[in-house]
Parts: C-alpha cells; sequence; structure tokens
C-alpha cells in the first residue's frame, strides 16, 4: 500500500475513534474556577481572637474600662503593699472609706459626699481622714 493511503486511513481511524469515545463516555461537569472560601474564614477567625485577645489583654493593664457604674467612683488610694491599699469610694451622697487587701474588702469608715478635696489626695490628709474614721462611728 501507498504510504499517503496509510497514513490517511490511520488520521480517519483517529478521527472515528475520538470521537466515537468523545460520544460514548459522558462529560464530567467542569469544576467551578473561583476563589476558596476558607482563607477568608480562617483570616476572619484570626482577626477576632486577636481583638479578643487586645481587649482582654487592655482590662487586666486597667486602660480599658470594665463597664461599671456612673453610681460607684473611686475618689481616692493610697497603696499600703503590693496587693493592700486604703480606697475612697463614692456611692451616692456618701464617702466610703474601704481596705482592700489579699484576705478581701473591709469598710473602715464613711464620710459625708465633699468632705475632702477630689482628686489627687495628698498623704497626710489621708492619714488625718483616717484618724478622724478612727475616733468617729463606724
Amino acid at each position: 500500500m501507498h504510504p499517503a493511503i496509510l497514513r490517511a486511513g490511520l488520521a480517519a481511524l483517529l478521527l472515528l475513534a475520538t470521537g466515537a469515545h468523545a460520544q460514548m463516555a459522558p462529560r464530567a461537569a467542569a469544576p467551578i474556577e473561583g476563589p476558596s472560601v476558607m482563607p477568608m474564614l480562617l483570616a476572619l477567625v484570626l482577626v477576632l481572637g486577636l481583638l479578643g485577645a487586645a481587649v482582654w489583654v487592655l482590662r487586666r493593664a486597667g486602660i480599658a474600662p470594665r463597664g461599671g457604674t456612673p453610681l460607684l467612683r473611686i475618689v481616692g488610694q493610697l497603696p499600703l503593699g503590693p496587693r493592700e491599699r486604703v480606697l475612697i469610694v463614692e456611692a451616692g451622697e456618701r464617702w466610703w472609706l474601704l481596705g482592700v487587701g489579699a484576705a478581701g474588702i473591709t469598710r473602715l469608715g464613711t464620710l459625708p459626699k465633699g468632705t475632702l478635696p477630689a482628686g489627687e489626695l495628698p498623704a497626710a490628709s489621708f492619714g488625718a481622714l483616717l484618724e478622724r474614721l478612727r475616733g468617729g462611728a463606724r
């Protein structure tokens, strides 16, 4: 046989084989191409986790407010040790002198509101206040 006829026959067989194969086998659906949702969700979880951690650190450091009530306000404080302090807390129309330590909170006395100047209280007036409360009623 002539080589040109042989080539033409092989090409025809090849076309028939591929065409018949394409008709016999169902075509699979092509996967949908596009961005994946998983990296976006992981980034969202990471950002929300970092935000929660930042709020927790700021509250532990005392920088962020804890959402207290406006009815209570710390007027002054005097640290007595690493974990002990004396506080003046304004509650309504009274000031409460409280001792705060590792064992708990103890009420040392009360005063009418405005007895001492508000803000940073000098140590000498705090001592005078303590002496005045010791002599008065608890």
